[in-house]
Protein backbone atom coordinates (compact mmCIF):
# COMPACT_ATOMS: atom_id res chain seq x y z
CA UNK A 1 0.00 0.00 0.00
CA UNK A 2 3.17 2.17 0.69
CA UNK A 3 3.59 2.80 -3.54
CA UNK A 4 -0.20 3.44 -3.68
CA UNK A 5 0.08 6.15 -1.28
CA UNK A 6 3.25 7.71 -2.70
CA UNK A 7 1.67 7.42 -6.34
CA UNK A 8 -1.55 8.38 -5.24
CA UNK A 9 0.68 11.42 -3.51
CA UNK A 10 2.11 12.58 -6.69
CA UNK A 11 -0.87 12.54 -8.61
CA UNK A 12 -3.03 14.88 -6.24
CA UNK A 13 -0.06 17.06 -6.10
CA UNK A 14 -0.50 17.77 -9.12
CA UNK A 15 -3.07 20.78 -10.51
CA UNK A 16 -5.67 19.53 -13.14
CA UNK A 17 -8.60 21.40 -13.04
CA UNK A 18 -11.12 20.57 -15.98
CA UNK A 19 -9.57 21.61 -18.80
CA UNK A 20 -6.41 22.56 -17.38
CA UNK A 21 -5.05 18.56 -17.17
CA UNK A 22 -1.60 18.81 -18.76
CA UNK A 23 0.13 18.15 -15.79
CA UNK A 24 -1.77 14.82 -14.90
CA UNK A 25 -1.06 13.47 -18.50
CA UNK A 26 2.51 14.32 -18.25
CA UNK A 27 2.77 12.43 -15.23
CA UNK A 28 0.68 9.17 -16.15
CA UNK A 29 2.36 8.83 -19.19
CA UNK A 30 6.38 9.37 -17.82
CA UNK A 31 5.36 6.81 -15.06
CA UNK A 32 3.89 4.37 -16.83
CA UNK A 33 6.69 4.68 -20.06
CA UNK A 34 3.84 5.31 -22.75
CA UNK A 35 5.24 8.24 -24.61
CA UNK A 36 5.63 5.88 -27.93
CA UNK A 37 2.50 3.85 -27.99
CA UNK A 38 -0.18 6.64 -26.23
CA UNK A 39 -1.38 8.96 -28.13
CA UNK A 40 -3.66 12.61 -27.20
CA UNK A 41 -6.98 12.92 -28.69
CA UNK A 42 -8.18 16.31 -29.87
CA UNK A 43 -9.90 17.15 -26.85
CA UNK A 44 -7.35 15.94 -24.60
CA UNK A 45 -7.70 12.48 -23.76
CA UNK A 46 -4.91 9.98 -23.21
CA UNK A 47 -5.59 7.41 -24.85
CA UNK A 48 -3.21 3.97 -25.07
CA UNK A 49 -4.63 0.82 -26.92
CA UNK A 50 -3.23 -2.96 -26.34
CA UNK A 51 -4.70 -5.61 -29.20
CA UNK A 52 -6.73 -5.50 -31.73
CA UNK A 53 -10.30 -6.62 -32.89
CA UNK A 54 -13.37 -7.66 -30.53
CA UNK A 55 -14.36 -7.64 -28.05
CA UNK A 56 -12.93 -4.59 -27.33
CA UNK A 57 -12.82 -3.43 -23.65
CA UNK A 58 -12.25 0.60 -22.39
CA UNK A 59 -11.20 0.90 -18.84
CA UNK A 60 -12.01 4.97 -18.36
CA UNK A 61 -10.88 7.01 -15.36
CA UNK A 62 -10.98 10.89 -15.55
CA UNK A 63 -7.70 12.86 -14.60
CA UNK A 64 -9.36 16.55 -14.04
CA UNK A 65 -10.65 18.09 -10.81
CA UNK A 66 -12.84 20.35 -9.59
CA UNK A 67 -11.32 24.28 -8.86
CA UNK A 68 -11.23 27.68 -9.82
CA UNK A 69 -10.18 30.07 -12.67
CA UNK A 70 -9.30 33.72 -12.70
CA UNK A 71 -12.17 35.92 -14.31
CA UNK A 72 -10.38 39.48 -13.72
CA UNK A 73 -7.59 41.02 -11.83
CA UNK A 74 -8.84 44.22 -9.78
CA UNK A 75 -7.27 47.66 -9.54
CA UNK A 76 -6.16 46.89 -5.89
CA UNK A 77 -4.67 43.63 -7.32
CA UNK A 78 -7.22 41.37 -6.27
CA UNK A 79 -8.51 38.31 -8.17
CA UNK A 80 -11.74 37.51 -9.12
CA UNK A 81 -12.57 33.86 -10.15
CA UNK A 82 -15.50 31.69 -11.08
CA UNK A 83 -15.76 27.97 -10.23
CA UNK A 84 -14.66 24.74 -12.67
CA UNK A 85 -16.88 22.39 -11.14
CA UNK A 86 -19.18 21.60 -8.57
CA UNK A 87 -17.45 23.60 -6.25
CA UNK A 88 -19.63 24.18 -2.78
CA UNK A 89 -19.26 27.65 -2.04
CA UNK A 90 -19.22 26.60 1.77
CA UNK A 91 -15.64 25.36 1.58
CA UNK A 92 -14.22 28.36 0.02
CA UNK A 93 -13.53 30.66 2.73
CA UNK A 94 -10.69 30.85 4.62
CA UNK A 95 -8.35 28.86 1.99
CA UNK A 96 -5.06 28.94 0.94
CA UNK A 97 -4.88 28.32 -2.88
CA UNK A 98 -1.94 27.91 -5.71
CA UNK A 99 -2.53 30.46 -8.95
CA UNK A 100 -1.49 27.80 -11.90
CA UNK A 101 0.50 30.73 -13.97
CA UNK A 102 2.59 29.88 -16.87
CA UNK A 103 5.70 31.41 -14.73
CA UNK A 104 5.09 28.74 -12.07
CA UNK A 105 2.46 28.49 -8.94
CA UNK A 106 1.79 31.71 -7.02
CA UNK A 107 0.35 31.75 -3.57
CA UNK A 108 -2.90 32.88 -2.70
CA UNK A 109 -5.82 33.22 -0.02
CA UNK A 110 -9.03 33.20 -0.15
CA UNK A 111 -10.13 35.59 3.23
CA UNK A 112 -12.76 35.99 5.50
CA UNK A 113 -14.04 38.50 6.95
CA UNK A 114 -13.26 38.34 10.61
CA UNK A 115 -16.14 38.57 13.81
CA UNK A 116 -14.15 41.56 14.95
CA UNK A 117 -15.47 43.56 12.08
CA UNK A 118 -18.68 42.64 11.84
CA UNK A 119 -21.97 44.64 12.71
CA UNK A 120 -24.76 42.25 12.24
CA UNK A 121 -24.36 38.67 14.50
CA UNK A 122 -26.31 36.88 11.78
CA UNK A 123 -23.29 37.06 9.36
CA UNK A 124 -21.52 34.71 10.47
CA UNK A 125 -24.21 32.24 10.02
CA UNK A 126 -24.35 32.71 6.18
CA UNK A 127 -22.96 31.22 3.33
CA UNK A 128 -21.06 33.80 1.27
CA UNK A 129 -20.89 33.60 -2.74
CA UNK A 130 -18.07 33.14 -4.52
CA UNK A 131 -19.21 35.85 -6.62
CA UNK A 132 -18.38 38.12 -3.53
CA UNK A 133 -15.02 36.63 -2.63
CA UNK A 134 -11.49 37.39 -4.07
CA UNK A 135 -8.15 35.97 -3.60
CA UNK A 136 -5.31 37.64 -1.73
CA UNK A 137 -1.96 37.11 -3.58
CA UNK A 138 -0.24 39.64 -1.37
CA UNK A 139 -0.20 42.48 -3.73
CA UNK A 140 -1.75 46.25 -3.51
CA UNK A 141 -2.50 47.01 -7.48
CA UNK A 142 -3.37 45.25 -10.62
CA UNK A 143 0.34 45.83 -11.85
CA UNK A 144 2.02 44.37 -9.04
CA UNK A 145 -0.23 40.81 -9.48
CA UNK A 146 0.37 40.75 -13.08
CA UNK A 147 4.37 40.89 -12.43
CA UNK A 148 3.95 37.95 -10.29
CA UNK A 149 2.77 36.07 -13.79
CA UNK A 150 -0.75 36.06 -13.01
CA UNK A 151 -3.25 36.59 -16.15
CA UNK A 152 -7.40 35.79 -16.69
CA UNK A 153 -7.78 32.59 -17.03
CA UNK A 154 -5.68 31.10 -15.24
CA UNK A 155 -6.62 28.09 -13.72
CA UNK A 156 -6.46 27.75 -9.30
CA UNK A 157 -6.36 24.63 -6.78
CA UNK A 158 -6.94 24.71 -3.30
CA UNK A 159 -4.40 23.77 -1.18
CA UNK A 160 -4.74 20.07 0.86
CA UNK A 161 -1.56 17.83 0.27
CA UNK A 162 -2.36 14.23 0.72
CA UNK A 163 -1.91 12.37 4.18
CA UNK A 164 -2.58 9.60 5.88
CA UNK A 165 -5.39 9.15 8.37
CA UNK A 166 -5.83 6.25 10.79
CA UNK A 167 -4.54 2.95 9.65
CA UNK A 168 -5.87 2.65 5.91
CA UNK A 169 -7.45 5.63 5.30
CA UNK A 170 -6.06 8.99 3.04
CA UNK A 171 -7.41 12.10 3.21
CA UNK A 172 -6.28 14.94 0.21
CA UNK A 173 -7.67 16.72 -2.71
CA UNK A 174 -8.15 15.73 -5.76
CA UNK A 175 -8.82 12.21 -5.25
CA UNK A 176 -11.62 12.95 -7.65
CA UNK A 177 -10.61 10.97 -9.76
CA UNK A 178 -6.76 10.84 -8.85
CA UNK A 179 -8.19 7.36 -7.42
CA UNK A 180 -9.36 6.30 -10.40
CA UNK A 181 -6.39 7.42 -12.69
CA UNK A 182 -3.98 5.44 -9.83
CA UNK A 183 -6.61 2.09 -10.33
CA UNK A 184 -6.47 2.58 -14.71
CA UNK A 185 -2.43 2.61 -14.14
CA UNK A 186 -1.67 -0.30 -11.80
CA UNK A 187 -4.31 -2.18 -13.80
CA UNK A 188 -3.04 -1.62 -16.85
CA UNK A 189 0.38 -2.66 -15.17
CA UNK A 190 -0.84 -5.57 -14.30
CA UNK A 191 -2.99 -7.08 -17.47
CA UNK A 192 -0.31 -5.45 -20.17
CA UNK A 193 1.89 -8.78 -20.24
CA UNK A 194 -1.43 -10.93 -20.31
CA UNK A 195 -2.99 -12.79 -23.15
CA UNK A 196 -5.99 -10.98 -24.42
CA UNK A 197 -8.03 -11.71 -26.70
CA UNK A 198 -9.38 -8.69 -28.81
CA UNK A 199 -8.43 -5.09 -27.82
CA UNK A 200 -8.10 -3.02 -24.69
CA UNK A 201 -8.03 0.52 -24.67
CA UNK A 202 -7.07 2.73 -21.32
CA UNK A 203 -8.51 6.28 -21.37
CA UNK A 204 -7.59 8.78 -19.09
CA UNK A 205 -10.45 11.00 -19.82
CA UNK A 206 -10.58 15.12 -19.18
CA UNK A 207 -13.26 17.34 -18.26
CA UNK A 208 -15.73 15.16 -16.83
CA UNK A 209 -16.37 17.88 -14.11
CA UNK A 210 -17.82 20.20 -16.89
CA UNK A 211 -20.00 17.54 -18.52
CA UNK A 212 -18.48 14.30 -19.04
CA UNK A 213 -17.23 15.93 -22.29
CA UNK A 214 -13.44 13.62 -23.08
CA UNK A 215 -16.11 10.71 -22.45
CA UNK A 216 -18.61 11.86 -24.65
CA UNK A 217 -15.22 12.26 -27.84
CA UNK A 218 -14.31 8.63 -26.52
CA UNK A 219 -17.78 7.18 -26.91
CA UNK A 220 -17.92 8.57 -31.24
CA UNK A 221 -14.73 7.64 -31.64
CA UNK A 222 -13.75 4.33 -29.85
CA UNK A 223 -16.99 2.57 -29.97
CA UNK A 224 -16.10 0.15 -27.43
CA UNK A 225 -18.47 -3.09 -26.31
CA UNK A 226 -17.57 -2.68 -22.78
CA UNK A 227 -16.86 0.42 -20.75
CA UNK A 228 -15.44 -0.16 -17.24
CA UNK A 229 -15.34 3.43 -15.42
CA UNK A 230 -13.15 3.96 -12.32
CA UNK A 231 -14.37 6.80 -9.95
CA UNK A 232 -15.51 7.46 -6.92
CA UNK A 233 -18.53 7.46 -5.36
CA UNK A 234 -19.95 9.56 -2.08
CA UNK A 235 -19.98 7.98 1.11
CA UNK A 236 -22.53 8.81 3.88
CA UNK A 237 -20.18 6.87 6.22
CA UNK A 238 -18.88 9.92 7.59
CA UNK A 239 -19.72 11.30 11.10
CA UNK A 240 -22.49 13.66 11.04
CA UNK A 241 -23.57 12.58 7.93
CA UNK A 242 -27.29 11.29 7.11
CA UNK A 243 -26.87 9.38 3.60
CA UNK A 244 -31.12 9.37 3.78
CA UNK A 245 -32.33 6.81 0.99
CA UNK A 246 -29.23 6.01 -0.23
CA UNK A 247 -27.04 2.86 0.92
CA UNK A 248 -23.64 4.39 1.87
CA UNK A 249 -20.62 3.22 0.41
CA UNK A 250 -18.57 2.04 3.11
CA UNK A 251 -15.14 2.59 3.54
CA UNK A 252 -12.55 -0.15 3.47
CA UNK A 253 -15.59 -2.43 3.00
CA UNK A 254 -14.49 -3.26 -1.19
CA UNK A 255 -15.18 -1.11 -4.06
CA UNK A 256 -18.83 -0.43 -5.31
CA UNK A 257 -20.88 -1.40 -8.04
CA UNK A 258 -22.74 1.83 -9.04
CA UNK A 259 -26.01 -0.10 -10.38
CA UNK A 260 -27.85 3.24 -10.50
CA UNK A 261 -27.16 6.78 -10.07
CA UNK A 262 -28.73 10.09 -11.34
CA UNK A 263 -27.67 9.49 -15.31
CA UNK A 264 -27.29 5.91 -16.08
CA UNK A 265 -27.92 2.45 -15.20
CA UNK A 266 -24.96 0.15 -15.65
CA UNK A 267 -25.28 -3.42 -17.40
CA UNK A 268 -27.24 -5.76 -15.61
CA UNK A 269 -25.06 -8.68 -17.06
CA UNK A 270 -21.53 -6.80 -16.47
CA UNK A 271 -23.12 -6.28 -12.90
CA UNK A 272 -23.70 -10.15 -12.28
CA UNK A 273 -20.09 -10.89 -13.43
CA UNK A 274 -18.90 -8.67 -11.79
CA UNK A 275 -20.69 -10.05 -8.27
CA UNK A 276 -19.76 -13.31 -9.77
CA UNK A 277 -15.79 -12.74 -10.04
CA UNK A 278 -15.98 -11.00 -6.59
CA UNK A 279 -17.27 -13.84 -4.84
CA UNK A 280 -15.22 -16.32 -6.94
CA UNK A 281 -11.74 -14.65 -6.12
CA UNK A 282 -12.72 -13.08 -2.61
CA UNK A 283 -12.45 -9.61 -3.37
CA UNK A 284 -15.20 -7.89 -1.09
CA UNK A 285 -17.57 -5.46 -3.25
CA UNK A 286 -20.79 -3.58 -2.23
CA UNK A 287 -23.76 -2.65 -4.20
CA UNK A 288 -25.50 0.97 -4.05
CA UNK A 289 -27.48 3.67 -5.46
CA UNK A 290 -25.53 6.68 -6.14
CA UNK A 291 -26.03 9.97 -5.91
CA UNK A 292 -24.27 12.18 -9.30
CA UNK A 293 -22.84 10.56 -11.98
CA UNK A 294 -19.75 9.22 -14.33
CA UNK A 295 -18.19 8.89 -17.42
CA UNK A 296 -20.38 5.72 -18.31
CA UNK A 297 -23.63 7.66 -18.90
CA UNK A 298 -21.55 9.23 -21.62
CA UNK A 299 -20.20 6.06 -23.02
CA UNK A 300 -23.64 4.58 -22.65
CA UNK A 301 -25.65 6.52 -24.75
CA UNK A 302 -22.59 5.55 -27.64
CA UNK A 303 -24.36 2.06 -27.06
CA UNK A 304 -21.56 0.36 -24.60
CA UNK A 305 -22.58 -2.15 -22.46
CA UNK A 306 -20.99 -0.58 -18.76
CA UNK A 307 -20.07 -0.74 -15.61
CA UNK A 308 -18.72 1.58 -12.76
CA UNK A 309 -17.01 0.63 -10.54
CA UNK A 310 -16.54 3.03 -7.83
CA UNK A 311 -14.07 3.77 -4.51
CA UNK A 312 -16.54 4.95 -1.47
CA UNK A 313 -15.04 8.59 -1.06
CA UNK A 314 -16.22 10.63 2.40
CA UNK A 315 -16.48 14.73 1.90
CA UNK A 316 -16.51 15.01 -1.79
CA UNK A 317 -14.89 17.64 -3.70
CA UNK A 318 -13.79 19.44 -0.78
CA UNK A 319 -9.78 19.21 -0.01
CA UNK A 320 -10.54 16.92 2.71
CA UNK A 321 -11.88 13.62 0.54
CA UNK A 322 -11.13 10.42 2.14
CA UNK A 323 -10.45 7.00 0.83
CA UNK A 324 -9.25 3.82 2.09
CA UNK A 325 -6.26 2.60 0.23
CA UNK A 326 -7.59 -1.55 0.76
CA UNK A 327 -10.78 -0.54 -1.31
CA UNK A 328 -8.39 0.87 -3.82
CA UNK A 329 -6.58 -2.51 -3.78
CA UNK A 330 -9.90 -4.49 -4.23
CA UNK A 331 -10.93 -2.34 -7.16
CA UNK A 332 -7.53 -2.90 -9.08
CA UNK A 333 -8.30 -6.90 -8.48
CA UNK A 334 -11.79 -6.62 -9.67
CA UNK A 335 -11.31 -4.67 -12.50
CA UNK A 336 -8.52 -7.79 -14.01
CA UNK A 337 -10.59 -10.10 -13.38
CA UNK A 338 -13.02 -8.45 -15.52
CA UNK A 339 -10.93 -7.48 -18.39
CA UNK A 340 -9.22 -11.25 -18.27
CA UNK A 341 -12.94 -12.35 -18.16
CA UNK A 342 -14.55 -10.29 -20.96
CA UNK A 343 -11.54 -10.80 -23.31
CA UNK A 344 -12.72 -14.37 -23.48
CA UNK A 345 -16.37 -13.68 -23.95
CA UNK A 346 -17.86 -12.89 -27.46
CA UNK A 347 -19.21 -9.14 -27.56
CA UNK A 348 -22.17 -10.10 -30.10
CA UNK A 349 -23.67 -12.16 -27.72
CA UNK A 350 -24.47 -9.71 -25.47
Amino acid sequence: MTEMFDMLRELTDLPGVSGYETPVREYITERLGIAKVARTDNIGNLILEIGTGRPHIALVAHMDEVGLVVTKIEDDGSLRFRKVGGVDDRILLSRKVKIHTANGPVNGVIGIKPPHLMTDPEEMKKTVSFEKLRIDVGTRSRKETERLGIRVLDSVTLEKGLERLGRDLVVGRGLDDRVGCAILMESYMRLKNAKLRGRLTCVWSVQEEMGLRGAKVIAHTLNPDYVIVLDTCSSGDSPGVDEGHLQPAILGKGPAIRFFDSASIASPALRELARELAKRRKIPVQEIVAGGTTDATAVQEAGSAVIPIGVGMRNTHSTTEIVSLKDIENAVRLVVELVKSLSGRDSSSE
